[in-house]
């Protein structure tokens, strides 16, 4: 008797572990439904990759390299001081 009972747990056990998987699988199917280009964060992917290499985007790093060149070669140089004790 107690095996008869242990082989009904054991079916019982696999068929619920085949129900969730299944379930799971089911679940799955509208999340990779998703990925054909029609998801808000790759239309904004997009839209940023265009801004980072359009025509402005170039010259505007090259404004930027000429004015961190300029401020960089006309900067003062300050003298490094002394630590001064406090006692």
């Amino acid at each position: 008797m107690k095996k008869r009972w242990l082989a009904v747990l054991a079916r019982v056990r696999s068929a619920r572990i085949f129900a969730v998987s299944f379930a799971a699988l089911l679940l799955a199917v509208p999340a990779f439904a998703q990925t054909t280009g029609n998801s808000p964060w790759e239309n904004a992917v997009n839209v940023l990759q265009q801004a980072f290499t359009s025509t402005i985007a170039r010259g505007l790093s090259l404004v930027a390299i000429v004015v961190s060149g300029l401020t960089f070669a006309f900067a003062r140089s300050r003298a490094i001081l002394p630590i001064q004790s406090t006692s």
